[in-house]
């Protein structure tokens, strides 16, 4: 979704997580929250959640060959 950032509004839902600011237990709390209540409450959405997460490329091929293509640029 290059130069979008209202996923609601394109219709795409590409969250990967549950984000929080801050380092303390109460930020945290918060995010677990509402992912128990997404799992519960919202099991469609939580299980598509878990596909968008599976699906992405968590290796690191694309780091290491954007570093390649850098350290060759130099």
């Amino acid at each position: 979704m290059e130069g979008s950032c209202d996923w609601e509004a394109d219709g795409v839902d590409a969250t990967n997580g549950f984000s929080f600011e801050g380092t303390d237990e109460g930020a945290l709390d918060y995010a677990l929250n509402r992912a128990m209540d997404a799992f519960y409450n919202d099991r469609q959405w939580f299980h598509s959640l878990q596909a968008r997460c599976m699906d992405q490329d968590w290796s690191w091929n694309r780091p290491a060959q954007e570093y390649i293509e850098l350290y060759h640029q130099a």
